[in-house]
């Protein structure tokens, strides 16, 4: 019987689920398939959406917000929430004092950070690549970081 890979159903059942019946070696995020899967260059409608952070709604709208949550279930569809970024970093264009907001997906919070304030732990260990002008964003994962450029390539930095 083959197995499900990234989530795809076997057979064509749609019933079939990777957080309902995943093997458990899916469940690592270093895992050869998921590896090649999250280095996929990202789509040009998911590269414009987390750059249009900074137009500052996401506070106070919660449509806005949702919208950006969207877009990332629907760049990863295949994948279950345990292989999703956890948040994105980006450079912040505000204005000073800001440097740059990050959008925690477990808590749906977006937050602006001046420059003398640290970020959460997990989050601190992309502000340098984010402020980097090669890459639009950066996704946080557990276990590594996904610089993501403007044109969707993926660089990976493990932690």
């Amino acid at each position: 019987m083959p197995r499900i890979i990234l989530g795809m159903p076997q057979n064509g059942n749609a019933e079939t689920s990777t957080s309902a019946h995943s093997a458990p070696h899916q469940r690592n995020l270093r895992s050869p398939q998921l590896q090649q899967r999250l280095r996929q260059v990202r789509s040009g409608s998911y590269v414009e959406v987390m750059t249009r952070l900074d137009a500052g709604t996401h506070h106070h709208d919660r449509a806005a917000l949702k919208v950006l949550i969207d877009a990332i279930s629907n760049e990863f569809p295949d994948l279950g929430v345990e292989h999703s970024p956890i948040g994105i970093v980006s450079k912040c264009y505000l204005g000073a004092p800001y440097e740059v907001h990050i959008c925690d997906l477990i808590g749906e919070i977006v937050e602006h950070f001046e420059t003398f304030r640290a970020m959460p732990p997990l989050y601190e260990c992309g502000r340098a690549l984010a402020l980097h002008p090669s890459y639009a964003f950066i996704e946080i994962y557990r276990e590594s970081l996904r610089a993501v450029s403007p044109d969707g390539s993926v660089a990976v930095i493990e932690k």
